[in-house]
């Protein structure tokens, strides 16, 4: 996965440079298999298989002199997880970012609900949590990257869909009485260090292992691309999370 920065250019830019990159693929032993771009922030990411990175840039040189400012290794299931595809759509030149916010929930008390109700009970209850989760993401568009046991890892195109996801899935588990929490960010593949999305799932992980029951917690990032007035957050932080080297501003979701 590469990251070129795009300022100014439009989706119809980048078809046709993915298109020249393309007509030199079998040349070079590479495979341009899709981009993405965010238009907004000027940033586009381009999947690529090669053999190296050097390759990647020789060959973007030569079909349109766009090079990639950062290249990182990436697990393709991993990619296809959070971004939720490998190949070009049919639908035209592309015009949707790599930016993803991650979100992550957790049931609280889940191991006591065994002790309390024994497995049965608690087992129809995980499911009944489980069924709500699926059906919920389906209509807000999200995406099930990973299943916890008690919790999911999730990623969506849009905060603010994330957002409403969120706070739906509060209401309705606060009425069956089944308690979670949840943690929110929002970031883009090589935004920092060499991990793909590492930063953006760590800091959503643990928002989520900050948060009390029934709360959600979302990242500056999240807040900063959330401009809804419908959405109504208060600052609990800076808050010193683990793994991270500086205070992150952390912001509590407020609804009812």
């Amino acid at each position: 996965m590469d990251q070129h920065d795009t300022k100014g250019a439009v989706p119809t830019d980048l078809a046709a440079a993915h298109a020249m990159d393309l007509a030199l693929e079998n040349e070079y032993n590479v495979r341009f298999l899709t981009y993405w771009l965010d238009y907004p922030r000027g940033v586009a990411n381009c999947l690529v298989e090669a053999p190296n990175s050097e390759v990647v840039n020789q060959v973007h040189g030569l079909s349109h002199g766009l090079l990639a400012n950062r290249i990182i290794p990436v697990d393709r299931s991993e990619v296809a997880a959070i971004l939720g595809r490998l190949t070009d759509p049919d639908d035209g030149p592309i015009d949707e970012p790599a930016t993803r916010t991650i979100v992550f929930t957790d049931m609280v008390g889940s191991t006591a609900l065994l002790d309390t109700l024994g497995d049965e009970a608690a087992v129809q209850i995980l499911r009944d949590h489980d069924r709500l989760v699926r059906s919920l993401l389906d209509t807000h568009g999200g995406r099930e990257v990973k299943h916890t046991g008690d919790g999911f890892m999730l990623a969506f195109t849009s905060p603010q869909d994330a957002l409403r996801f969120s706070v739906l899935l509060q209401r309705e588990l606060n009425q069956r009485g089944i308690s979670i929490r949840i943690g929110l960010n929002t970031g883009t593949p090589v935004a920092e260090g060499r991990d793909f999305f590492g930063m953006a799932v760590n800091v959503a992980a643990r928002l989520c292992e900050l948060a009390s029951a029934g709360e959600i917690l979302a990242s500056e990032n999240v807040v900063g691309e959330a401009t809804d007035a419908e959405f109504d957050f208060t600052q609990v932080g800076p808050t010193q999370l683990r793994g991270r080297t500086s205070p992150v501003a952390v912001y509590r979701l407020d609804y009812a």
